[in-house]
């Protein structure tokens, strides 16, 4: 049962120049109440553990299909000597080339008077708002849990709208309900290399942004009053100091596609299947699609190389993050026990680092060994070593176990004997 102080009560008050406490009350849940609690807790993690096998399985066969594709695409891959003509016998092929990208008209945003000839025009705006952070903190007091949360209140320039209306105290802390101007992405519709029209997925690799330089003297259209500072668009009566409800917007580009100021067109290496003038997906006998774009002039192999590498840190956060799910979900599964002793706070502390020693070694035993079956099917020789690896802590807990059974029992075989002889000495 939570008891709640309000405004102007005597647990709420102020603790610093623009922030509050606020002080509730709860009272401390009974043991069966944590008892229930640990049994939903470990049905959740009864799930959790159930989902964690199919993520390291899936990854497994995920990582060698992506393997296989990649050195399927460069045995076959073949290097263009030239993007400006689309030769025939190379249609349905995977082929190589690099050039500098063009596009057919520059991109422009009219409100801003922006013009760009590059693929990609983005428009950032953030708006400076209030932003409401709040800290808790609980306290036991005999039967009950203090629960202090402070609410502090910050001026932040934020790119999504904050609602006020959620604030524990919305007084002189009040957003605009809008955004008056709307962040955008313009992308090209038509993009080549020399003869070559490029997919809208290799497209989308275009993405390395670079903020639009602005001049000072650059006047807004719309709103003359717009001023120009530190690069970017200020709707401010003063930019260095604004006030709530200000805006502000950034301009920026990727892929120039013509020699302008800002430089000359970018170069970009390519790896795709060509149909006719056209690229497109090139699906391998492996199971992957190969549509590779990078900036620069880069040959296949070294392209194929970071593909692999991208490949091999995908495949290990999957693994950490597969392994850990199955932890959390060790730990949610026996928490019950130490649910069971924590008012006794010794025994507590002894069954915790027992239960963390054991879901620990459970869990990378059985994410090794789901690990190793996924390789298995691909790479026999290393899905046995895996399993091998797996089985190491099984093996030792046997010989732990071994071990003390045969030194409790040499224990009763002395205890044994010394009580023979006691009988013997005696009867004499």
């Amino acid at each position: 049962m939570y008891r709640q102080t309000y405004p102007d009560a005597p647990g709420m008050h102020t603790s610093g120049p623009d922030s509050h406490t606020r002080v509730t009350y709860r009272d401390n849940p009974g043991f069966f109440s944590r008892v229930g609690n640990s049994f939903c807790g470990a049905f959740f993690g009864f799930l959790l553990f159930c989902g964690s096998f199919p993520v390291l399985f899936w990854n497994e066969g995920r990582a060698v299909q992506t393997a296989q594709s990649l050195d399927e695409g460069l045995r076959s891959v073949i290097h263009l000597s030239t993007v400006d003509v689309a030769f025939e016998h190379n249609n349905h092929k995977l082929v190589y080339f690099t050039g500098p990208l063009s596009t057919d008209k520059p991109l422009t945003d009219a409100d801003y008077a922006i013009t760009v000839p590059a693929v990609k025009l983005k428009k950032h705006v953030e708006m400076y708002q209030w932003v409401e952070h709040e800290h808790t903190k609980e306290y036991k007091e005999g039967n009950q849990v203090r629960r202090e949360t402070t609410y502090t209140y910050n001026n932040e320039w934020r790119s999504d709208l904050v609602n006020s209306r959620n604030f524990d105290r919305e007084m002189g802390h009040k957003n605009p309900g809008s955004m008056p101007v709307q962040s955008r992405t313009i992308t090209a519709e038509d993009v080549t290399i020399g003869n070559f029209h490029l997919s809208s997925g290799l497209i989308g690799k275009i993405s390395h942004f670079k903020q639009y330089p602005l001049a000072k003297s650059h006047l807004v259209p719309s709103d003359p009053q717009v001023k120009v500072f530190q690069g970017a668009f200020y709707h401010s009566a003063d930019p260095i100091r604004p006030t709530v409800g200000d805006v502000r917007v950034e301009f920026s580009y990727a892929g120039l596609s013509a020699n302008s100021e800002l430089g000359p067109a970018d170069h970009v290496s390519i790896v795709a299947r060509q149909a006719g003038n056209r690229l497109q997906p090139y699906q391998t006998e492996a199971g992957d699609a190969l549509e590779l774009l990078y900036y620069g002039v880069l040959s296949p192999e070294k392209i194929f190389e970071a593909e692999h590498a991208a490949n091999t840190m995908l495949t290990w956060a999957v693994r950490v993050g597969g392994w850990f799910m199955m932890f959390i979900a060790l730990f949610l599964m026996t928490n019950i026990l130490q649910t069971l002793v924590d008012w006794i706070p010794l025994l507590r502390e002894i069954v915790s680092l027992g239960l963390f020693i054991v879901n620990l070694s459970v869990s990378l035993s059985l994410s090794l060994t789901t690990i190793a079956l996924g390789w298995i099917r691909y790479r026999p020789l290393i899905g046995l070593s895996l399993l091998a690896c797996a089985a190491v802590p099984w093996f030792l807990s046997r010989q732990r176990a071994r071990n003390l059974r045969k030194e409790k029992d040499d224990k009763t075989d002395n205890i044994l004997f010394n009580n023979l002889d006691e009988k013997a000495y005696y009867s004499k």
